[in-house]
């Protein structure tokens, strides 16, 4: 669990279950199928929780996440899109999850993130550069390898999502996500095509052999952690070595990649993804976007 990620102060109203019922669902229902669906899924959310930032998305196991909806307005935000959907959703807490989950869940940033999430490049480079206080998300298994997400984020200058905001995604959980299964079923011949897959396999396959020319089998081990948000106390618990021997490895990995510093070798790594293909053309809708 990430240290330092705290939750919000625990809201006092119950959900305004009649309001969702007749207002909410209905217009949810009826988007299924249609490029309408994403946001009306947001707008639904709306009524359970507060939320700065949106993404939804499809997550593959073999593919760059496929954008569905987001409300990334301005130019340094747009950025953020472009470079997570690109290179840096390999180190998301959420996609990592994503890809071992076989049921629908509801999850915190602070209850998944490694514990030394908040001091890495990643971090630094996602949520601190994208002013992004705290992240919910919505994980909903749709088949093997594919994973619908829903990451809502509060600002930095908002308190965290609290105990009580996720027990209510939780209740509503079931029925969206069976209309989610439903709209899936209904567009999933639209998903992705071999183009798609193809270049989204090179990408996993960059992040997969980072540095394996030049490092051991061990050292790469480390390396993944690292990036990840790892402390060199978690390392040496996952993997069964000494701390000290874990700081030596890093002291190798540093030395074999000509790099002096983690914000060097995060560079390095997201410029190894990021020289793979672009994934499709900018603009290109599929799955629900508008």
């Amino acid at each position: 669990m990430a240290e330092g990620i705290v939750g919000g102060s625990e809201p006092d109203e119950d959900l305004p279950w009649l309001e969702l019922m007749r207002d909410g669902l209905p217009p949810l229902a009826a988007s299924a199928g249609t490029t309408q669906f994403a946001s009306c899924l947001v707008d639904l959310l709306r009524r359970v929780l507060q939320f700065d930032w949106w993404m939804v998305m499809v997550y593959r196991q073999n593919a760059n996440p496929e954008m569905l909806s987001d409300n990334f307005i301005g130019s340094w935000r747009e950025r953020g899109l472009t470079t997570y959907v690109g290179s840096f959703y390999v180190l998301d807490p959420f996609y990592i999850m994503s890809l071992s989950l076989d049921h629908p869940e509801v999850c915190r940033l602070g209850d998944i993130a490694p514990d030394g999430f908040l001091e890495s490049e990643y971090h630094r480079a996602h949520y601190t550069t994208g002013r992004i206080g705290d992240e919910v998300n919505c994980l909903w298994p749709l088949e093997t390898g594919v994973t619908f997400a829903v990451s809502l984020e509060r600002s930095e200058h908002c308190v965290g999502f609290s105990d009580v905001e996720v027990r209510h995604l939780e209740a509503v959980q079931p029925v969206l996500y069976e209309l989610t299964k439903k709209h899936w079923s209904m567009v999933r011949s639209q998903a992705g095509d071999a183009r798609d897959l193809e270049l989204g396999r090179l990408v996993q396959e960059a992040a997969a052999n980072f540095g394996r020319k030049l490092l051991t089998t061990r050292e790469c081990e480390v390396v993944k952690l690292v990036l990840r948000g790892f402390s060199t106390k978690s390392i040496s618990h996952s993997l069964g070595i000494s701390p000290g021997t874990v700081k030596v490895h890093r002291e190798n990995i540093y030395a074999k990649l000509g790099v002096s510093s983690q914000a060097e070798l995060f560079n390095m790594f997201i410029a190894s993804v990021s020289s793979q293909p672009q994934l499709r053309p900018e603009g290109e809708a599929r799955l629900g976007k508008g």
